[in-house]
């Protein structure tokens, strides 16, 4: 879990924002000024699956990454209703909801941050079971009904908030290029939500191929179709890469080793990487072996890693990366002699 280290970042901030937050309601908006993030579409967009759904959906942990990276509370109103389709979506009370907290918001003159949209995979699970010809029919509907959500929401946006949509994942993890399987099914779908995406201006957080090879990992399935915490903060970390607003590579400096000759075989290797937002994980390059993870110690504000300089005889560098929660990569690099080595 080193990878969302992250989140350790965040915990002190979102605690802090949440403990003098209302529970939202999706017709509640706080002050004025406060800018609000927005969550839209299905079951994805409300959290379920996670142990915690008002702290760990992926909405709201990109709407804490926003406080983190403007050092401004933000706001989340998460619309979002399980079970939507895209036609419900057209058809039901949440399109109307979001036409009056976007009215309400711009009355208050509060600044709308990102949007954040997940639909499609309630479209996919109703036609499991179906036949070719029920799943062609289906996907001809969706190639109707997706590109007219994405045009009601930004009639109702206008073109200047950032809208975020997600693409979904394969829980079958098989060959998209087989035609008629599983895989092929989920490949078409996102093909129309990339599609509209790009023709409506909403970048895409692009779940598909993130989480093949993890379903087991970041989901439940097969006892639920939902991600775990750790599928959640995946998606949060695509979404936030999406959004485009973190620019900033994290700052690395190796404190231990000093450049030159080492005192013995193993070295302490200690970096400080900081970021405006987290740090997602670090990690130590020699020359052709494996990266070495480092750990994160929270009481030292450091992370740490025994090197073996076993093997290497001459002066070696040992090269440090950072890698920020937007895959931003800072670097630092120090030389030194190994223990018995000559210089």
């Amino acid at each position: 879990m080193s990878r969302y280290r992250w989140l350790a970042a965040l915990a002190s901030l979102a605690l802090a924002a949440l403990a003098g937050l209302p529970a939202m309601t999706g017709r509640e908006v706080g002050a004025a000024a406060q800018p609000v993030c927005l969550a839209l579409g299905d079951s994805l967009s409300a959290g379920i699956g996670t142990t915690l759904p008002r702290k760990r959906a992926y909405p709201r942990l990109v709407c804490d990454l926003l406080a983190q990276a403007t050092a401004r509370s933000t706001r989340l109103v998460n619309l979002a209703v399980p079970g939507e389709t895209t036609r419900s979506f057209l058809q039901g009370e949440q399109l109307a909801r979001l036409r009056d907290e976007v009215a309400r918001l711009r009355s208050q003159q509060a600044e709308i941050r990102a949007v954040m949209l997940s639909l499609g995979g309630n479209d996919l699970l109703e036609l499991l079971d179906a036949s070719p010809e029920e799943r062609q029919a289906g996907l001809d509907r969706f190639r109707q009904d997706y590109p007219a959500a994405l045009a009601a929401i930004r009639d109702v946006l206008g073109q200047e908030s950032p809208l975020v949509v997600t693409t979904v994942y394969d829980l079958s993890e098989g060959d998209p290029f087989a035609v008629q399987t599983d895989a092929w099914w989920v490949a078409q779908f996102n093909a129309v939500i990339r599609e509209a995406a790009a023709r409506y201006g909403a970048p895409v957080a692009d779940l598909e191929p993130a989480f093949r090879g993890h379903i087991q990992e970041w989901t439940w399935y097969p006892a639920d179709v939902h991600p775990t915490n750790a599928g959640y903060e995946e998606i949060a970390r695509l979404v936030w890469q999406a959004l485009g607003i973190d620019t900033e590579p994290p700052s690395v400096q190796i404190e231990r080793p000093a450049a030159g000759p080492l005192a013995r075989r193993f070295a302490t290797v200690r970096v400080q990487a900081t970021d405006n937002v987290g740090v997602a994980r670090v990690e130590l390059l020699v020359g052709d072996r494996p990266p070495v993870e480092l750990q994160y110690h929270p009481e030292q504000h450091v992370w740490l890693a025994l090197w073996d300089s076993a093997g290497a005889t001459a002066q070696t560098t040992l090269l440090v990366r950072a890698y920020d929660v937007a895959g931003h990569v800072g670097e630092a690099q120090v030389t030194v002699i190994p223990f018995g080595g000559t210089p």
